[in-house]
This record gives C-alpha cells, structure tokens and sequence, in this order.
C-alpha cells in the first residue's frame, strides 16, 4: 500500500487505521494503529479492546517541514515497528524524538534509531538516564557502553520551544509527579498536550517514587500548575489511555488526584492511621468515570504518610 493510498484510507476511516494486516515477527502485541488528530499529528496506539499495557506508552508522530518529531518510542523492539508506520505517514526521516520521562515503556526504542536524532528530554531525565544501576522501570541500562551515544544532548531546566510557526513544540516541566523529570509536550499549533505519565489514563496513578524519584505528594501541584501553565489546549494524549481526551479530562483528573491528596492530609491531621483513611475514601461523584482501585488508593495515602 502507498503512503497517499494509506493516508486516504486513515480519512475514509474516520481518521484511524488498524494495522493488523502487519505479520507478527514474534509473539508479541503489535502497534494497533494509526489515529490521525491533525493534517500534521498522529498517535500510534494499542488494542482498544486490551486495556493492558501492550506496546508501551503512546507515541505521537509530529511531521515538521524539516523531519519527524516523535514523543516516545515504547518498550524495546518496538523501533522497526514505529518506523514502518512513520513511513506509512510520510517520506520524512525521523530528526527528534522527545522522551516524556525516563521509564523503559516510553524509551525503549531508543536505541533502535540512528543515532543522528536528536534526543531530547529534561535535564532529570538524562541523570536518570546516566545512572550506574536500574531498578524496575528506570531505562539506564539501554544507554551504557557504546549505546551511550543515544543519551540525550539537548535537555532543558524549566521551558523549551523547538522549531516556530506551525512546527512549534513547546516542552513544560513543572516539577516532580511521576517521575522527578517528566516533561509535558505541547503542540501548539494543533492545540494538543501528550502528558507522558503524568496524566496515565483516567485513574489514579503509578508514581515511581522509590527509583525514579517521583513524588505523591508533590504530585498534585505539579497538576495544579500544569493546568494554570498550559494554555489554549483543546485535546490532551495521555501516557497509556488509548483514546485521546478532551482537556478538561485533565482538569478533573487533577481535581480528583488532589482530593485524595486533600483526605490524605486530613486524616493526618486528625491522627488518623493511613489505613483508615484509605479504607475510608470513596470517589468523588463528580469524578465517578475515574478509577480509583483500593491497593493504589492504600499507596498514595501511604506515601502522603511518609511525606514521600
């Protein structure tokens, strides 16, 4: 199939095109498929029907007049798979991609591009990245002996903005959540936000507080800046949902997060045990489409408890 004839067929589709007529190379899942947002931004995706993890985290596909820019590259050997379905999109080479975070489901096609791409990511994210030893989720072994390569050269502190007009890409850190370097990428032109795992589905969270120094507590003022410092978004891509949702899903996510946070304090306060409080706590009812399952609500509270 030619890319005009594949782009067609996304249109024809209702903008999403199912990849399963791909040969499986190993017993593994595949990239579901193609969900086009704009003229310029796309999102590879998993199974719609399969709520686990699969191939990772979401990838966007951002086609500039100079190259591609990819936010995330899944777990490792996804790659080949990533950019086969690039080249389905268009006949422009791969330039740079954008890790939201460190966690080897959003960078581990990495090493699987040519090391002439620009890798970029916060300035937390490649200490994390050049640490001796991983643990879990932390990506630092892909990056060691001669891969060390593909550590990243471009980092920033607060804000980046790549390339200007309808190519701009601005980066926002607003401090730790999930990780201790999670970056918020913001496509200006399109209106869209990909919030890496700061905004993982409509749940509560994993936060990697234990390796990769993320913080339950500060969590939700990270949220509660991010919702002040990102203007004019329209759409946001979180880090594994697989339907792209409408900003204000953000907004209440952060709400929802921060009332957990909010009783967590509470029960401090009134020398209650983390295990009452998290036995105690029921979802909001205007945040009853957020899934709140008691063993993550027991961790979060924990960690408010250990000021962690």
């Amino acid at each position: 199939m030619t890319r005009s004839t594949s782009l067609a067929v996304l249109t024809a589709l209702g903008v999403f095109l199912t990849v399963a007529t791909y040969e499986a190379r190993q017993p593994r899942a595949e990239i579901y498929g193609i969900k086009r947002l704009t003229e310029k931004l796309f999102v590879l995706v998993n199974d719609p029907m399969n709520s686990d993890m699969q191939t990772g985290g979401n990838t966007a596909v951002f086609v500039t007049d100079t190259g591609v820019v990819l936010v995330d590259t899944k777990i490792a050997g996804y790659g080949k798979d990533i950019i086969e379905l690039v080249g389905v999109i268009t006949d422009k080479p791969v330039t740079t991609i954008i890790n939201t975070h460190t966690h080897f489901d959003h960078s581990g096609g990495n090493t699987e591009f040519p090391d002439t791409v620009d890798f970029v990511v916060h300035e937390n994210t490649l200490v994390q990245m050049s640490r001796d030893s991983c643990e879990r989720v932390t990506n630092c072994d892909a990056f060691k002996g001669e891969n060390a390569k593909y550590l990243p050269k471009t980092t920033y502190t607060d804000r980046l903005s790549l390339f200007s007009g309808a190519d701009q890409v601005d980066l926002y850190y607003f401090g730790r959540g999930h990780t201790d370097g999670d970056t918020f990428v913001v496509f200006k032109d399109a209106r869209v936000v990909h919030t890496g795992d700061m905004f993982q589905r409509k749940g509560l969270p994993f936060i990697d507080v234990a390796n990769g120094n993320g913080s339950a507590v500060e969590f939700g003022s990270t949220l509660q800046k991010a919702v002040a410092g990102i203007p004019d978004i329209d759409v946001v891509i979180p880090g594994h949902n697989v339907w792209q949702v409408p900003w204000s899903d953000f907004v209440d996510f952060s709400g929802f997060y921060n009332d957990l946070i909010d009783k967590a304090q509470q029960g401090i306060d009134a020398g209650r045990t983390a295990q009452q409080v998290a036995a105690a706590y029921s979802t909001p009812s205007r945040y009853s489409d957020f899934a709140a399952p008691a063993p993550t609500v027991q961790t979060i509270v924990q960690h408010v408890y250990d000021e962690q």
